[in-house]
């Protein structure tokens, strides 16, 4: 199946960023039927067509040499697919699927396992190996990190511990970036 991501704003400039997402071969049944699930309840190629009350989060990671906008993501967080996933896989973990791109005429090393989540003085971030399950790419032929050029996004999920509050405010933060935001 595929999907289709569109329309980030900076400023008043609409920048169209268009990728598919090809479900890959997951490391592990569990979620394989997870994103299985998750692609059968999307009902149209556009993001906002996940079901429920899908929060779309938009961050802007600036380089801190130059001041300038290197990376843009979309972090998606639904509770009707964080339900879906609990059943699956039998575990509290809270699903975030995020769409990273770069600037136009940039070309940047995105680094997933270098973000971290923190909340009431608990701080955790993803583990970028096969077994850990807790990172993982859409694209069986991009992969959730690495070189990212202007005309190829990178999909993915992060599967957050089960002690995260969705309904507080959780810090990201990716290298000197650092953002308080409410993904619900």
């Amino acid at each position: 199946m595929k999907t289709k991501y569109a329309a980030l704003v900076i400023g008043l400039t609409f920048v169209m960023l268009t990728a598919s997402i090809v479900v890959s071969a997951p490391r592990n049944e569990l979620t394989m039927r997870f994103i299985k699930v998750l692609n059968m309840n999307t009902k149209s190629s556009d993001l906002s067509s996940l079901p429920g009350d899908t929060q779309i989060t938009p961050l802007f990671i600036r380089s801190t040499q130059k001041g300038e906008i290197d990376l843009t993501m979309l972090i998606a967080h639904d509770d009707r697919i964080t339900s879906i996933a609990k059943q699956i896989m039998n575990t509290t973990i809270i699903p975030l699927i995020f769409s990273v791109s770069t600037m136009p005429f940039m070309d940047i090393n995105f680094q997933p396992e270098l973000l971290s989540f923190e909340q009431n003085g608990k701080k955790w971030s993803p583990v970028a190996n096969n077994d850990s399950g807790t990172l993982f790419p859409l694209d069986e032929n991009i992969p959730f990190g690495g070189k990212l050029t202007e005309t190829q996004p990178h999909q993915g999920v992060i599967m957050l511990p089960g002690w995260f509050d969705m309904n507080n405010p959780i810090e990201i933060n990716y290298k000197s970036f650092r953002k308080v935001c409410l993904l619900k």
